[in-house]
């Protein structure tokens, strides 16, 4: 009798942790939201750059604006859009600038005709 509980038991607990379901957690994200512009061809893509890292993508631009942001990292709040500044570089090591400082509201002019999207950099600057 006693052998019968056992097994009981054992089935159950292991039918109850088969049965739960792990809770979804969503990976940490840290992002600017760009929209890159082609006049040329009266386009318009929106597309993420994560903050702080040197991004290339295979797009012909006239114009980049900042858009948004979408952060989710756990315990750290997110930064004012108005605090986070973008700019665009000729090369991959952030050394040959590619336009001015682009922010929320001001975007940057590239050029009247469309060039290669170039590496953007998105980081939080300080707010003095």
């Amino acid at each position: 009798m006693h052998f019968t509980a056992i097994i009981t038991s054992a089935v159950a607990l292991l039918a109850s942790a088969t049965s739960a379901q792990p809770t979804a957690r969503q990976a940490p994200v840290a992002y600017a939201n760009v929209m890159v512009v082609n006049a040329n061809d009266h386009s318009q893509q929106p597309v993420r750059i994560p903050l702080a890292q040197l991004t290339t993508l295979k797009y012909s631009v006239t114009e980049l604006r900042l858009i948004s942001l979408s952060v989710n990292v756990p315990d750290i709040p997110s930064p004012d859009v108005k605090d986070v500044v973008c700019q665009r570089y000729q090369d991959k090591y952030g050394i040959q600038f590619g336009s001015t400082e682009f922010t929320e509201g001001k975007p940057a002019l590239i050029s009247t005709n469309p060039v290669d999207f170039g590496w953007v950099l998105c980081y939080h600057k300080r707010s003095d």
